[in-house]
């Protein structure tokens, strides 16, 4: 049976799309939906067993972590057991957009989801539809690359569904992405900015800072 895919505009997505997608959610499933790089894998951070299956279906190492979406940078201070100050800094160059920060997980996250020496790795993003859907979500939303471990990142829908098939509780087709790069990826639970993946955003200028 094919994977159950929804057209969407990714800049001006329809109310009902997302509020359909938030739901599959909700119930525990596990999505895909074009993000402001790539394609990307989707469910709630505070549901362990979906966040177990999206690692099942990538078949990542559970000791790899996974980046979450919020809504608005204050949702930080909630998920994160501290802010240091060049992460601070760094959210207010660089977000909303491709920047991705890990910082040691608060105890709001559940243990389950939590990555690598108990963090959490957050994105604020600018991308409308991640957006809407993480506002309809109400709470940290997963956006894992849609590929199997290993591969590169699906930047279609097509890619996802041949990549997973019916695997998925639904795709939202936003046409092929324009990324050419991930979204840089840091570690901030030092105090130091510690480059974990280069990408669209460029932090070597703060890589030498301390908090």
């Amino acid at each position: 049976m094919p994977a159950d895919v929804r057209p969407v505009d990714p800049a001006h997505p329809d109310r009902r799309i997302v509020a359909e997608a938030a739901e599959a959610i909700l119930r525990g499933g596990v999505i895909s939906f074009p993000t402001d790089t790539f394609y990307g894998l989707g469910c709630s951070l505070m549901d362990p067993a979906a966040v177990d299956m999206l690692y099942r279906l990538k078949r990542r190492p559970q000791n790899l972590a996974v980046i979450s979406l919020i809504s608005d940078p204050a949702e930080v201070e909630a998920l994160a057991a501290d802010i240091p100050d060049v992460a601070a800094t760094l959210m207010k160059r660089f977000w909303p957009g491709p920047l991705s920060i890990v910082f040691r997980a608060s105890i709001l996250v559940p243990a389950a989801c939590r990555g690598p020496k108990e963090t959490i790795a957050l994105r604020f993003p600018q991308h409308p539809l991640s957006l809407a859907l993480v506002r309809a979500l109400g709470g940290p939303l997963v956006a894992s690359s849609a590929n199997l471990s290993g591969q590169p990142p699906a930047k279609s829908a097509e890619e996802v569904i041949r990549a997973f098939g019916n695997q998925l509780d639904l795709v939202l087709d936003g046409g092929p992405s324009q990324a050419v790069q991930p979204s840089t990826l840091i570690d901030v639970t030092s105090g130091r900015v510690e480059v974990l993946r280069a990408g669209a955003v460029d932090v070597l200028p703060y890589v030498s800072r301390r908090a």
